[in-house]
């Protein structure tokens, strides 16, 4: 059997085997037993500067780098850039210092008085992996002491940072 490879066409990703430093591989087809990890690659086109732009995405194996990949492509789709490790509280903080352009210092320290509560139930959770059931839950623990028109505008400039985010 003659394994041939081709060229990959223009906009798919890469998939490739990336060894340890130092280490001899020993199964060159599928890398079992070879320490190091599957990597993927999406190229998003060139940047401002001419560098080309790139999403990398890791795994222990060929298909969990694959549904990486696919999970990638979808929050593409969905117009979001977010790390993994980029949280609620970058989020926020971010919107803080440069979505606000503008306004009052007041204003932005009154945001950020009514954010505060919020971020210390779900500020540590991952920006891509918050869902609505968590701000909810949040929203209904502040309840207890806040007014009806606070949670209106934790809620409206939660909404506002996630949007400057994306």
């Amino acid at each position: 059997m003659v394994h041939t490879t081709s060229r990959r066409r223009h906009g798919e990703d890469s998939i490739y085997y990336d060894h340890r430093v130092g280490t001899e591989c020993l199964d060159g087809r599928s890398h079992r037993g070879c320490s190091g990890r599957w990597r993927g690659v999406i190229s998003l086109g060139g940047g401002p500067d001419g560098t080309r732009v790139r999403r990398k995405v890791s795994g222990q194996s060929r298909a969990e780098v694959r549904d990486k990949l696919r999970a990638l492509h979808d929050e593409l789709r969905e117009g979001l850039h977010t790390s993994a490790s980029y949280t609620v509280r970058d989020a926020v903080e971010e919107w803080l210092e440069a979505g606000l352009d503008g306004r009052a210092p007041k204003t932005v320290s009154t945001y950020r008085e009514v954010l505060d509560p919020l971020l210390a139930l779900i500020g540590s959770a991952k920006l891509r992996d918050l869902s609505a059931r968590q701000v909810r839950s949040a929203l209904v623990k502040l309840s207890t002491d806040r007014s009806t028109r606070t949670l209106q505008i934790t809620l409206n400039s939660l909404t506002r940072a996630i949007r400057h985010a994306e």
